[in-house]
């Protein structure tokens, strides 16, 4: 019935979704062996049918959900738990040491800035290299494997072999850190080989690669190169043009990708649903003006999405949407509409089916909540803003005049990208609540001004690839014309970015006491302290601590301002990252130490916010709720670069302190004892004088001493004897590479005044 409700059809596919997901979150949840389960379910499965057909109350339908789930439950099963390559990986932790390997590329290397190269690899051979006097061990098994390469420049599709030590995929060890581990397990990647670069691995051979991906990639390469014609001193509107056409996303400037974040307008900066439906339209009206027949159009318009979701890397958006396009198109020839919202659900089966882990990726969770809200919500929602401005409908529509005509049409146009937006708006909250910790109250206006600037991009880009097949000049001509519209969707996007409560980051409710998180960054400093909601910083790590690390986790705590940045040293390790924390969230006061030494680092910064305050010794202040800093001394006394502070955590007392040398332990002696005694001390004893430390560590008598350890620092290992000196001192020693991050927990209702919380949890 015309006007009815889309909720109110039948939708087959939704309840087989339904039952897939079950299935895929019982064989998640349940880990039994994948055998054991189908055992179990066949049984059940078979007393169930019994018990209904002697009810006399057998139904198809039933009986194909239960199936459904079922076979989901086992699959899944199957894909997680008892995976090959989760099998091969238990056998490497038990066998350990270095293995000649030999497989093929399985997808594009990534190049890292830094000139690293990583890919997957399909694993054809791998042998344990035999120690003297026994025999090496081989094992051929399909699955894929991660290699860090180093040799000769490789692609898609080449047969290589090296020697290599294989090792897990590290997990986070702070709050907040992406969980790569977790993510490439998902991907079916278990195990990681490092390629020594003195022993710099082979190819042996190439053109092993699907010729259809390696067509694509070549098409992209291509394409990548006529969208910069004329575009390589505009490296932003260059980068967006590659993500908003092609999906690349790597080279371009740093920070680029903030403000789309925040404005809820990343889905423009890399290829999803939307871009392969933006495409369709142009091909579809394309061919509709030249009056290319239905059916013949139709040919033409599925390979051609397909072919782009390939190019653009066959992300989980841009397949589902692809694969609704071409369900839709094949009902409009055979002149049956399928109902919006079964064909959303069968896209979405039909990618659970080919691979049950795709249910976790956020990608696929973005898609469809996005697209589903949309389909539900925002019929509704356009006609409630069309309803409060329209003509009388008693009123015929002749004796309008042509400006309320106009005016009107103006309306309904603006109704349909309000209802669109706002109900993508809904269906993405709580994805980006989930994954960035963040609410966006500017997307909405951003995206009714970004999306047609995007269409726009994106018809730009189609026109310049297609006129660069026959002459770069025609691409350039494009290409510059790109360059105005992608100029205006970054002015929206970073105007909207800078309206003020814009976006608002959200986390779990604090505790109700204060919480110092001391976090791992291998040999840099940087505490964040929660209290009565509110956040202070003491030390901000290096510039690359603050952009994977530092802000991530104030990011997923809630922390949308700083109230007080303290820094105890002038150094990289401990300031070098407060730029970058001030670009993301506000701070409202910075001490530093008086002097910036001789680091060029902490010059910079001295010399970008001379308004920073300069710490005195002896004075006090309030860093949070129920938190205070003193500062005992700045040291050395000639030129004073350091900070000793100590920080009242309520009833627990924390002395910061940075490594020790001559200078510092001579500051340090003129402490009054009284002062320097604190429940933890936060002491790197990397290179450290062991008999010099070990009297300022029994001047101090904490509970427990927590070591900052970089391991690729000579002198930033801890030597092993700490482990036997620290405990027959009542100290209890925490090494941050075994640890991770610490929790410094402030519980008055503890016993002793407070509790240190490893984050990783010993095996």
């Amino acid at each position: 019935m015309k006007g009815a409700s889309p909720l109110r059809q039948r939708f087959p596919f939704g309840g087989l979704l339904l039952a897939a997901i079950c299935g895929i979150l019982l064989g998640e949840n349940l880990f039994t062996p994948w055998w054991v389960g189908m055992v179990a379910y066949g049984l059940i499965l078979v007393l169930t049918i019994f018990v209904i057909k002697r009810s006399g109350t057998l139904h198809g339908g039933s009986l194909c959900l239960a199936f459904t789930l079922g076979a989901f439950f086992l699959l899944h099963a199957w894909n997680w738990s008892d995976a090959p390559a989760r099998a091969l990986a238990e056998w490497f932790e038990n066998h350990p040491g270095e293995y000649e390997v030999r497989g093929i590329i399985s997808e594009e290397p990534h190049i890292a800035s830094s000139g690293g190269v990583t890919f997957p690899m399909r694993l054809e051979r791998v042998e344990r290299m035999a120690l003297p006097g026994s025999a090496g061990e081989a094992i051929t098994i399909p699955v894929t494997i991660q290699v860090r390469w180093a040799g000769d420049p490789v692609s898609y599709g080449d047969r290589v072999s090296f020697h290599g030590v294989v090792e897990r995929p590290e997990g986070p060890r702070n709050p907040g850190a992406m969980d790569y581990r977790r993510w490439l397990e998902r991907h079916g990647i278990y195990n990681r080989f490092r390629v020594d670069p003195s022993s710099p691995g082979l190819i042996e051979s190439h053109g092993h690669g699907n010729p259809l991906r390696v067509w694509a990639i070549a098409a992209r390469h291509r394409m990548e190169k006529i969208l910069s014609t004329d575009l390589e001193g505009a490296p932003a509107e260059l980068g967006a043009i590659k993500g908003i056409c092609l999906g690349v996303t790597d080279n371009t400037p740093e920070g680029f990708t903030d403000d789309f974040r925040f404005t809820g307008t990343m889905h423009l900066f890399s290829v999803s649903g939307l871009h392969v439906g933006m495409l369709a339209v142009l091909i579809w009206f394309f061919l509709k003006a030249v009056r290319v027949p239905r059916l013949w159009a139709v040919g033409v318009t599925i390979p051609a999405l397909f072919f782009y979701v390939a190019v653009t890397g066959l992300k989980s958006g841009s397949i589902r949407s692809a694969t609704m396009a071409s369900i839709l198109m094949i009902g409009l020839v055979l002149f049956r509409r399928a109902p919006m919202i079964n064909t959303l659900a069968a896209a979405a089966f039909l990618q659970l089916a080919i691979d049950t882990n795709t249910l976790f990726s956020a990608g696929w969770q973005f898609s469809y909540a996005v697209v589903l809200a949309i389909l539900v919500a925002a019929p509704p929602i356009e006609a409630r803003v069309k309803a409060l401005h329209r003509p009388d409908p008693f009123l015929p529509e002749k004796l309008l005049s042509r400006r309320e005509r106009m005016l009107f049409g103006w309306w309904n146009e603006f109704s349909g990208l309000l209802a669109v937006s706002a109900a993508a708006w809904v269906g993405s909250l709580i994805p980006t609540i989930a994954y960035f910790h963040l609410i966006s109250f500017s997307a909405i206006g951003a995206n009714m001004l970004a999306v047609p600037l995007a269409f726009g991009v994106l018809a730009l880009g189609v026109l310049a690839l297609l006129g660069g097949t026959f002459s770069l000049w025609v691409a350039g001509a494009f290409n510059n014309a790109n360059w105005l519209v992608t100029k205006l969707l970054l002015l929206v996007v970073q105007g909207s970015a800078l309206i003020p409560g814009g976006h608002w980051f959200v986390g779990a409710s604090g505790k109700p006491y204060p919480v110092m998180t001391l976090l791992d960054l291998r040999g840099a400093s940087c505490a964040v302290i929660r209290s009565g909601g509110e956040f202070a910083l003491i030390d901000t790590g290096r510039k690359r601590d603050a952009q994977n690390t530092i802000v991530p986790f104030l990011e997923s705590s809630g922390g949308n301002s700083v109230r007080n940045a303290l820094i105890t040293k002038s150094d990289a390790a401990h300031l070098g990252g407060l730029p970058e924390i001030i670009h993301e969230v506000s701070v409202k006061r910075i001490g530093v130490p008086p002097s910036p030494g001789r680091s060029t680092v902490a010059k910079r910064f001295f010399a970008d916010f001379p308004k920073a305050e300069r710490l005195k010794a002896g004075e006090e202040d309030a860093l949070t709720p129920g938190v205070t800093a003193a500062v005992l001394a700045c040291a050395p006394e000639k030129d004073p670069d350091s900070a000793i502070v100590r920080v009242n955590l309520g009833d627990l007392k924390v002395l910061f302190l940075p490594k020790l040398d001559a200078g510092m332990i001579e500051s340090i002696a003129k402490i009054p004892e009284q002062e320097l005694k604190s429940d933890l001390l936060i002491l790197p004893l990397g290179g450290s004088d062991m008999a010099a430390t070990l009297g300022v560590i029994r001047r101090v008598a904490p509970r427990a001493l927590i070591s900052r350890v970089d391991a690729l620092n000579r002198n930033g290992n801890p030597s092993s004897e700490w482990s036997r000196l620290l405990p027959k001192e009542g100290i209890t020693l925490l090494r941050q590479d075994e640890t991770g991050a610490v929790i410094i927990e402030a519980d008055p209702k503890d016993g002793k005044g407070g509790r240190f919380v490893p984050f990783l949890k010993p095996d």
